[in-house]
C-alpha cells in the first residue's frame, strides 16, 4: 500500500491492547517480556502440530480481503479474492481473474468530499474489478471532529453513482467505546467497518483471545452491527523491528485467531488479513510464514 497507509492499522493498536490490563513498568512502558525465539524451533514445530488437532471454523463470508500485496497471483492462489490497490486503472486491470479491487482513497482523516473523489467514483462506478473503496484508516473522532460527515458524504456518492454495487469501508482502533458509536454507521452510511484488535505480542505471548470479544462487543454497544463489521486477522509481527510489540502468530494462535471471529461475527461482508507484505510497522508477515498460509488457504476452503 501507499506510503501515506504503510503503517495501516498498527497506529493506535498498542493503545488498543494497553487498555486490557497490560502489565506496565515504572516507566510507563509496557514490562518487558520473555525473549521471543521466532525460528522454526522444537516450540514452534509442536505449535504447528498443535493447530492440526484444534477443529478449524468453516469460513464466514466468501469475500477474503488482504493488504500490502506486490504479486496478487500469489494471493489469488491462498484464496484471496479483494486485493488492496491505489486508484491506477492498469494496477486495478492488472488484478488477476476472479479477484477484486479494494480501491485505497482514504486518510486517518476523512476530508471533505471533492471533485477529484467524484471523479474518480464515477470512473471506477462501472468497473466489475472494483468491490469498494477503503476510505478511512483508524479514525479518532476527538482528532477529525468532522470526520464522520465527511465519510457519510462518500459514503452516499459511492452508494448512489454505483447502484449500490461498490462498498465502502473503514476501520477503527478505538480505544473508548464513544469513538466506535462517532463512526457507527447509522453516522457515516458506511457498508463495512473493520474492527481490529490484534491479540499476539510481547505482553500477551501466548495472545489475549478476549481482547478480540471484548471490542467486538464494545463495538456492537456503540451501535455498530455485527453483520457490517469486518473480523480482521493478524498475520504480522514486529520480531524484526526495533520497536518490536507484536509477535506472528503461530499456526495453532492464527488458528483460534480465525475460530474466535467466526464465532463472534458469524455473517460478514467480508474478512481482513493484515498483511501480505512487510511495512515500516510490520515484520515478518504472512509472506515469510508456510505454516500461516498453508492454514488460511485451508480455512478459505473450509
Amino acid at each position: 500500500m501507499r506510503t501515506s497507509s504503510a503503517g495501516l492499522l498498527l497506529g493506535g493498536l498498542v493503545a488498543s491492547v494497553l487498555t486490557l490490563s497490560t502489565p506496565v513498568a515504572s516507566s510507563g512502558r509496557p514490562a518487558e517480556p520473555a525473549a521471543v525465539d521466532t525460528s522454526t524451533s522444537t516450540s514452534t514445530r509442536t505449535a504447528t502440530r498443535t493447530a492440526t488437532r484444534i477443529a478449524l471454523a468453516k469460513p464466514t463470508t466468501s469475500y477474503h480481503y488482504i493488504v500490502n500485496v506486490r504479486t496478487p497471483r500469489a494471493a489469488k492462489r491462498l484464496g484471496f479474492n479483494v486485493i488492496d490497490t491505489g486508484t491506477s486503472q492498469d494496477q486495478i486491470d492488472a488484478l488477476p481473474r476472479g479477484t477484486q479491487a479494494m480501491v485505497w482513497v482514504g486518510e486517518k482523516c476523512p476530508t471533505r468530499i471533492d471533485g477529484a473523489f467524484r471523479s474518480l467514483v464515477r470512473r471506477l462506478a462501472g468497473d466489475r474489478k472494483v468491490f469498494g473503496y477503503f476510505l478511512s484508516d483508524e479514525p479518532h473522532i476527538s482528532d477529525c471532529p468532522k470526520g464522520p460527515r465527511h465519510l457519510a458524504a462518500k459514503a452516499d456518492f459511492i452508494r448512489k453513482t454505483s447502484g449500490g454495487r461498490q462498498k465502502s469501508f473503514i476501520v477503527l482502533c478505538i480505544t473508548h467505546p464513544p469513538g466506535y458509536h462517532a463512526f457507527r454507521p447509522r453516522v457515516t452510511h458506511v457498508t463495512m467497518v473493520g474492527i481490529d484488535p490484534y491479540p499476539c505480542s510481547v505482553t500477551y505471548p501466548s495472545c489475549n483471545y478476549g481482547l478480540i470479544r471484548h471490542r467486538v462487543r464494545q463495538a456492537a454497544r456503540a451501535g455498530i452491527p455485527r453483520r457490517l463489521m469486518v473480523p480482521t486477522f493478524q498475520a504480522f509481527g514486529q520480531e524484526k523491528l526495533s520497536g518490536h510489540y507484536y509477535n506472528l502468530p503461530t499456526a495453532y494462535q492464527l488458528k483460534r485467531i480465525l475460530n474466535r471471529w467466526a464465532a463472534l461475527v458469524p455473517n460478514p461482508k467480508m474478512d481482513f488479513t493484515y498483511g501480505w507484505g512487510h511495512r515500516a510497522a510490520s515484520n515478518p508477515t504472512l509472506v515469510d510464514s508456510t505454516a500461516l498460509k498453508d492454514l488460511l488457504q485451508r480455512y478459505f476452503q473450509n
